[in-house]
């Protein structure tokens, strides 16, 4: 076999690792037959202008890989291995990903005001507290590397989270009741699992949080779409369909923002005792209410165990945490035992015990009274510049709680026209049509703003750009 090899001297990858790609491309594609003898190591030293060591090299790592076998006293020969098609350029493939993830991402993070409801005020993060804690779980707890922890989470966390819950959200709850987990979707996930031999109809606000949806669907579960009245679902068409679960929003509905108050909340509760239902309650905004007197959980009001409350760290913390905790009436603990006793936690130790001890110095508590006042004041911005910029066509929804309004907008244009004409103006913000299951009966686009994460001197000069580029003529 006659062989050139391409060799660049100036490339950064080494010589003998350019040659090896060569061969072993040519030998996976067929180019070279399985059998076909391969140049010796004196031939391609003349073809190639390296040295032996080289060539030696490269046939050491084909030989390593299987691309090649040695035969005593004859040399190599290419392998018989299965074929494959050409192999795409790796520069190429990571461009193509990039470009699927930009895609995938949405831009969240390209224009100059991001007014995305997710997005946290990070200025504001304790960073020296949360290391101090992070150093010291190191120090006082060096066991925890050495073996898997707790299945539902360690001990010692649940313990402070119990009395925080109990405290801040009136909850009901002992330590051996709560699930440490990573988040939202993990946690619907094994509820689907958990409920599945005796409830598989599972109610949801229309619109409601799209993610919820999908998860329940991917467990086989019937999604029932109940509509939205003034104060939260319709409990007449809950009571009309089928379902026996309901997955709700009371503290913040998402999208629209509205808070279920305590007769509505005393209504579903009835509902899920006469038919023998559960509630999951997602009290993911539970900490920022504005103008408005706190209302209590709907597991906090729970008599008869039928709520599953989910919370989480994201919103008053960091959602990059990924940490959350759900917590089962006792009704369902037994079977959660038996069910999940080979699922180990899947939230690392090491950050369990950083949040046990932030949360047992006193510092949890502190950082949320902080950002209570941080995003009231980023809040309050926020609707003064929708009053000082806006138009009359565009209504404020939900303003109650949350780190996100909606705005609904009187025009002709659609929503996706709404959300280019703010990129254009250097102002993101966000859809909310695809948390409907079905058509909205009102279309008039609603857009999604959050105020989290943008400077609060930055809002009105976001907001005012918002209007002049949907407004201007």
């Amino acid at each position: 076999m006659e062989y050139m090899p391409i060799m660049d001297a100036q490339s950064k990858e080494p010589l003998y690792q350019q040659l090896y790609k060569q061969l072993s491309k040519r030998i996976a594609s067929g180019e070279i037959p399985s059998g076909t003898k391969m140049p010796s190591i004196r031939q391609l030293m003349k073809a190639s202008g390296v040295g032996k060591n080289t060539i030696e090299a490269a046939y050491q790592q084909l030989l390593a890989e299987g691309y090649i076998v040695s035969r005593e006293r004859s040399g190599f020969y290419a392998a018989e291995i299965e074929r494959w098609s050409e192999p795409v350029d790796q520069d190429e493939e990571i461009a193509l990903c990039s470009s699927i993830l930009k895609k995938k991402k949405g831009g969240h993070l390209t224009c100059r005001y991001n007014f995305h409801g997710s997005v946290i005020d990070t200025k504001s993060f304790p960073y020296g507290a949360w290391r101090s804690c992070m150093l010291e779980a190191l120090s006082v707890y060096p066991e925890d590397f050495s073996f898997y922890g707790d299945d539902q989470g360690e001990w010692e966390l649940r313990a402070e989270l119990s009395k925080y819950l109990r405290r801040a959200r009136t909850l009901i709850c002992r330590p051996e009741q709560i699930i440490i987990g990573t988040g939202l979707q993990q946690a619907l996930s094994f509820l689907c699992l958990l409920l599945a031999d005796r409830h598989r109809v599972v109610a949801i606000e229309e619109p409601g949080y799209a993610d919820a949806r999908i998860v329940f669907s991917h467990h086989g579960y019937e999604v029932v779409s109940i509509p939205l009245g003034e104060d939260g679902l319709s409990i007449e068409a809950l009571e009309k369909s089928k379902a026996t679960v309901v997955y709700t929003t009371p503290a913040h509905q998402f999208p629209y923002g509205m808070v279920t108050p305590v007769g509505q909340r005393q209504q579903l509760l009835q509902w899920a005792k006469r038919r023998n239902g559960i509630i999951i309650e997602n009290d993911y905004d539970g900490e920022f209410r504005y103008n408005v007197h706190p209302t209590p959980s709907l597991q906090g009001m729970d008599r008869d165990g039928c709520v599953v409350y989910i919370g989480n760290f994201s919103k008053a913390f960091s959602p990059a945490l990924r940490l959350d905790y759900t917590v089962l009436p006792k009704q369902l603990l037994e079977r959660y035992w038996e069910a999940f006793q080979a699922y180990p936690s899947p939230v690392s130790r090491h950050l369990q015990r950083t949040m046990q001890l932030f949360m047992q110095k006193g510092y949890w508590e502190k950082h949320v009274r902080k950002m209570r006042t941080v995003y009231h004041r980023k809040h309050d911005a926020l609707l003064r510049a929708i009053q000082t910029f806006m138009p009359p066509e565009v209504r404020v929804l939900g303003q109650s709680a949350g780190l996100h309004i909606l705005l609904e907008v009187d025009t002709s244009r659609t929503e996706r026209e709404l959300i280019e004409l703010g990129c254009a103006a250097d102002v993101r913000v966000y859809p909310s049509g695809h948390n409907w299951a079905n058509d909205p009966t009102n279309t008039r686009p609603r857009i999604i703003v959050g105020f989290g994460g943008v400077e609060e001197q930055d809002i009105a000069v976001g907001i005012s750009r918002l209007a002049e580029a949907w407004f201007s003529l």
